[in-house]
């Protein structure tokens, strides 16, 4: 899978469960987009900026009404990080592109979001 792929794999996700009402404020979405947030903002090219974007709109618009977690089983937007977190591992080195030129490092993906603290979903710390 490349990058671009994922990318817009976690921003269709993300966006589909934002539109949820339940979940547009829930600490787990909003903690899951923060952790995406900072580890696109690593990444070059349009489709990280459009997800930049994307994941900006959802933790302003959730802040405006933060709600704690819901213990949703499973817990939405985990799932949708997991996979582009390992699809950033995929890469190999750790470098967006494969290495190529003008690549910047990415920070090793976490195999837990730090949002979703006391749901139960597998996700929880």
């Amino acid at each position: 899978m490349s990058i671009d792929a994922a990318l817009r794999g976690l921003r269709e996700d993300l966006n589909e469960i934002a539109a949820v009402e339940a979940c547009a404020a829930c600490e787990c979405l909003l903690g899951v987009a923060a952790q995406a947030l900072a580890d696109v903002r690593r990444i070059p090219g349009d489709e990280a900026r459009d997800a930049e974007g994307d994941l900006r709109r959802i933790l302003a618009a959730g802040r405006e009404a933060a709600q704690p977690c819901h213990e949703c089983d499973p817990c939405l937007p985990v799932e949708p990080y997991r996979r582009f977190a390992a699809a950033r591992s995929e890469l190999g080195t750790g470098m967006i592109g494969g290495g190529a030129a003008g690549a910047t490092a990415a920070a090793p993906p976490s195999d837990t979001p730090p949002a979703c603290r006391g749901c139960g979903c597998d996700g929880c710390t």
